[in-house]
């Protein structure tokens, strides 16, 4: 289920024949659709992955946590939420949203990112509310992936806490920041 309706387009071969996609094989077990993240019309119980990425921050924190109640009920027992998010935690992330010039930039086109930033850590907590396990490690060196599985029945909710790996014991993040600093260009780099 995609949200974006450009999505839907990149995924049709018919809109794109000289793109980057080179084929598309019919596969039964997949159907692309596009609907509201929030209200899947999916059955309870009937998926074993979800995966959101670079979604959450898109949204207000509300509608984040509507759109992972919605997994979470889709999810079948024992099914997993794949989560990939800008991780204002970081220290790249972090020195980027003190640059008000920089930052400012950023928030031109992402209308949420401020509410994002600071509601991250309401919706990290409402993540162990609901599910079993949940695991955050860093991906690159200003993004996360998180993991949440669902429990096997209701009594498993909310047992969780949130099991952190982005952090190395000295309290650097985990992964390098490999991104150019605002002052270079790739000539630079």
């Amino acid at each position: 289920l995609k949200l974006a309706s450009s999505a839907m387009d990149v995924a049709n071969e018919n809109n794109n024949p000289q793109g980057w996609i080179t084929a598309i094989d019919s596969d039964t077990r997949i159907q692309l659709r596009q609907g509201d993240m929030a209200n899947t019309q999916l059955p309870s119980n009937s998926v074993s992955v979800v995966n959101l990425s670079l979604v959450l921050h898109e949204l207000p924190t509300s509608a984040a946590k509507e759109v992972i109640l919605e997994a979470h009920r889709i999810l079948q027992p024992g099914g997993q939420l794949w989560i990939s998010e800008m991780d204002f935690e970081s220290t790249a992330y972090k020195a980027q949203r003190e640059n008000a010039l920089l930052f400012s930039l950023l928030r031109a086109t992402e209308p949420y990112l401020d509410e994002y930033a600071d509601g991250m850590p309401e919706v990290k907590n409402y993540i162990t509310d609901i599910f079993s396990v949940v695991k955050i490690a860093a991906a690159t060196g200003r993004h996360y992936a998180l993991l949440a599985e669902k429990g096997k029945d209701d009594d498993d909710a909310g047992q969780s806490m949130i099991e952190d790996y982005r952090f190395k014991p000295d309290g650097s993040y985990a992964v390098e920041d490999t991104h150019l600093k605002p002052w270079e260009s790739k000539q630079d780099s």
